[in-house]
């Protein structure tokens, strides 16, 4: 059924609002695009789930939001989002313990298997686009029932978290490109798809910034 069309215009703020971002760790206190991000969506009174593989990684994030008061809150979880039993038991955990789920920030990303057509190794190839691509369409496949549920003309929104090689490659190995550039339109087809469901779905291409060290850190 097409989402009811209001008069009024959807609320800006993010009070009560509560966000999931993958790949939100960083190594030690150093800020990466998952952490901060965390930080400035709790800024404006979002409760944020800082998932990432390394949970001390995540633990920190989570205690950066929570050492400033006036914040919204900030919980660190443990997940592999390759993995399906990882990346439900991260919405519900999200859903159990704040009743909700507004925001996905699809963070993770690793710059992946080096090389060209000729020289990548396609096992690294195969992993590293589950990790870039996949991972992504896997913790939308369990978010999007839950943002469903929500009330208002726009019932939640996801945002991707493409890169400028994959508007323009140039980069020069093979497999970063490709996955970024997959994340693009993939964007394209599920902000099509759910629309419909008031789900907005975006997609940041960030130019070049400091490198992680994490293979659940966005690497650009």
């Amino acid at each position: 059924m097409p989402t009811e069309i209001s008069a009024e215009p959807p609320s800006r703020s993010l009070k009560g609002k509560v966000a999931i971002i993958t790949g939100a760790g960083c190594v030690g206190d150093g800020i990466g695009n998952g952490r901060a991000i965390s930080i400035l969506l709790a800024n404006d009174g979002c409760v944020v789930i800082c998932v990432d593989m390394n949970l001390s990684w995540a633990t920190k994030t989570a205690e950066m939001v929570n050492s400033k008061p006036g914040r919204g809150k900030a919980v660190a979880v443990q997940a592999d989002v390759t993995s399906t039993w990882d990346c439900e038991a991260a919405v519900k955990r999200a859903v159990s313990e704040f009743g909700r789920l507004d925001i996905l920030v699809n963070n993770v990303g690793v710059a992946g298997a080096p090389g060209t057509a000729v020289e990548v190794d396609m096992d690294s190839w195969a992993k590293d686009l589950e990790i870039n691509v996949s991972s992504m369409v896997l913790m939308s496949k369990y978010v999007i029932p839950v943002m469903r549920r929500n009330r208002g003309e726009v019932k939640g929104s996801i945002v991707n978290i493409g890169s400028v090689a994959g508007l323009k490659g140039g980069t020069p190995h093979l497999l970063y490109p490709t996955s970024k550039g997959a994340i693009v339109n993939m964007t394209r087809a599920m902000a099509a798809h759910h629309a419909e469901d008031g789900i907005r779905v975006n997609c940041v291409c960030p130019g070049v910034s400091s490198r992680s060290e994490s293979r659940e850190e966005i690497d650009h």
